[in-house]
C-alpha cells in the first residue's frame, strides 16, 4: 500500500525508516497521540492545545500515517513535542516503537484500530484511550467480517470516548466492552476559529474584487465535473464570481488545474500568489493547513467526498466559520454532525450534480437565506460544544500527575 501511494505522492517516500520503527534518537514522551491524517490532527488540535496550557512541560509524541497529517501536526508548533510516522502494524515493530518512546498513556483518534499495536500496548501496561471515536455502519460490517481479529483488539482500550450514542452502540456491537464505552461528543464541535482568525478571513475576502465567492472543499476526482459545471453556471449569471477549489489530496492539485484550464477557466494557485487577481475565475488552494483560514467570508461551501461515494468530510469547519454548507448524499462518516446542522437549518443536502448546481445558484441569489443559514450553523456549533472538557478530564486520569 505504501509503495502504491508513493508512486502517486512522492512525499510517502520520505522518512520511510520510521514506518519500520527506526527513529534517529532515543526519546521519551509520556503522552502519545495517534492521529492518522490531516482530519484527525484537526480533531485532536483543541485537546492538544488545552493539554499544553495545563501541562506546558509535558513531552508529547504525535504519530501520523500520511504526509498531510504529519505536516499538519508539525504546523501546530507545539513546544516539547515529537512528530513521527506510526510503524506498520507488525508485532515486532510495535514493540520496538513502544520501547523507543516509552509512553505512559496512549490516545488513538477516531477509527484507528490496529490489532497488533493494541495488543502490545496492553502487554506493556499502557492505558489506551480512543478519543473522538466514530464508527459507521459500513465499518462495523467490515470489522465483523474479520471475526475475532478486531473484536479481541476492541476489548483492550480502557476507554472508548465516542462522538455519539450511535457510534457507541456500534463499538459495542463490534466487540468493545460496554463499560469502557462512553459518549463525550465530537471534538470538532470545539474547533471554533478564534475571533482574530475569523476577522482575518473576513478582511481577506473583503479585499478581493470578485463576487460572489464560493468554495468546493475536499473534493474527489469524480466530483470535479460537477463542481466545474456548477461554476460555469455561476459565471454565466455572475461574470465576476470566484470559486475556491481545494482537492482532498495533494496529488490532485496539478490534475485539477489541468482539468479546469482545459475547460477554459482562468486558474490561479495559492502556492504561487497570496490572493487571486481580478482575472481569476478559480483560485486553487494547493497549500496544506490553510483551507479553514479561507472559509470565513465565503458565500457558501460545498464539502466534497459526498457526491462521490466516499462518506463525506468534516462539515463543522465551515459551519463554525459561519458559512452555509452543501453536501451530497454520501455522508455516512459524518452522519451525526450533518444531521444536527441540517436540523438547525444551516446545511443543505443535494442528490446529485444537477441538484448541486441548482442549490448553489439558488443560495447565491438569496442573500437573506445565506445569512440565516450562517447564523444557524454558528448557533448549532455553540450548542454542541463540550467534548473537549469531558475528553480532557479522562486523559488527566490516565496521566495522573503529568508534571
Amino acid at each position: 500500500m505504501l509503495l502504491f501511494r508513493s508512486l502517486a505522492q512522492p512525499a510517502y517516500r520520505r522518512n520511510l525508516f520510521e514506518r519500520f520503527a527506526r527513529y534517529p534518537a532515543a526519546a521519551s514522551a509520556p503522552l502519545w497521540c495517534h492521529a492518522a491524517s490531516m482530519g484527525e490532527v484537526h480533531a485532536l488540535k483543541p485537546l492538544l492545545l488545552a493539554l499544553r496550557v495545563d501541562s506546558p512541560k509535558l513531552p508529547l509524541l504525535i504519530t501520523c500515517q500520511t504526509p498531510a497529517g504529519r505536516q499538519a501536526a508539525q504546523a501546530l508548533g507545539l513546544m516539547n513535542s515529537i512528530v513521527v510516522y506510526l510503524p506498520i502494524d507488525l508485532t515486532c515493530l510495535a514493540r520496538r516503537f513502544l520501547k523507543h518512546f516509552q509512553p505512559r498513556a496512549a490516545l488513538i483518534v477516531e477509527t484507528e484500530i490496529w490489532p497488533n499495536l493494541f495488543r502490545e500496548i496492553h502487554r506493556a501496561g499502557i492505558p489506551l484511550t480512543m478519543v473522538n471515536a466514530r464508527m459507521s455502519e459500513r465499518s462495523l460490517r467490515r470489522y465483523r467480517r474479520f471475526g475475532d481479529l478486531f473484536r479481541t483488539a476492541l476489548i483492550l482500550p480502557e476507554a472508548i470516548l465516542c462522538q455519539s450514542p450511535a457510534d457507541a452502540a456500534r463499538y459495542v456491537a463490534a466487540g468493545a466492552r460496554a463499560e469502557a464505552v462512553a459518549v463525550t461528543g465530537n471534538l470538532k464541535w470545539d474547533l471554533t476559529p478564534d475571533a482574530a482568525t475569523r476577522e482575518a478571513g473576513l478582511q481577506r475576502r473583503a479585499s478581493w474584487p470578485q463576487s460572489p465567492v464560493w468554495m468546493a472543499a475536499s473534493t474527489h476526482p469524480e466530483e470535479m465535473a460537477a463542481v466545474l459545471a456548477t461554476h460555469r453556471a455561476v459565471l454565466a449569471r455572475w461574470p465576476t464570481a470566484l470559486l475556491l477549489l481545494a482537492p482532498r489530496h495533494p496529488e490532485r492539485f496539478a490534475v485539477a488545474v489541468t482539468a479546469a484550464q482545459a475547460q477554459g477557466f482562468r486558474v490561479q494557485r495559492r502556492s504561487r500568489q497570496a490572493h487571486p487577481s481580478t482575472a481569476a475565475q478559480i483560485f486553487l488552494i494547493d497549500t496544506l493547513g490553510e483551507l479553514r483560514a479561507f472559509m470565513p467570508g465565503m458565500d457558501l461551501v460545498f464539502v466534497g467526498g459526498s457526491l462521490q461515494a466516499i462518506g463525506g468530510h468534516n462539515v463543522l469547519e465551515p459551519a463554525a466559520a459561519g458559512v452555509p454548507v452543501l453536501v451530497g448524499p454520501h455522508t455516512a462518516h459524518f452522519a451525526d454532525s450533518i444531521l444536527a446542522l441540517k436540523d438547525a437549518g444551516g446545511l443543505l443536502e443535494v442528490a446529485d450534480a444537477s441538484a448541486l448546481k441548482d442549490a448553489v445558484l439558488g443560495l447565491l441569489a438569496d442573500e437573506s437565506r445565506r445569512y440565516a443559514m450562517a447564523a444557524q450553523n454558528m448557533a448549532c456549533v455553540a450548542r454542541n460544544r463540550g467534548a473537549l472538557e469531558k475528553t480532557k478530564a479522562r486523559v488527566a486520569l490516565c496521566l495522573g500527575d503529568p508534571d
